[in-house]
């Protein structure tokens, strides 16, 4: 701050050091239609995945029962009616 003020009002820079600066400015429309569309892309295929996962829990057997007797909980969807 020993040198005169510029003429715009500041006062002269020896040097300057850019931390954290964007490379290449901000993306353009192409660039954004990309990265949207593979956020929806992972966002979905993350959902199927979690569908999935919870569909084959709840189907497994906990204690090794047969899908016999899974069928006979449901009211005897396989077709074996002979109980009733």
């Amino acid at each position: 701050m020993l040198k005169k003020k510029q003429s715009n009002g500041y006062y002269h820079c020896e040097s300057s050091i850019v931390i954290g600066a964007k490379n290449g400015g901000e993306p353009d429309d192409a660039e954004l239609l990309r990265l949207s569309k593979r956020l929806v892309e992972n966002a979905v295929l993350k959902a199927v995945q979690q569908y999935l996962e919870e569909t084959q829990s709840r189907g497994k057997p906990a204690d090794g029962s047969s899908g016999k007797a899974r069928a006979a909980d449901r009211g005897g969807a396989d077709g074996d009616q002979s109980g009733r």
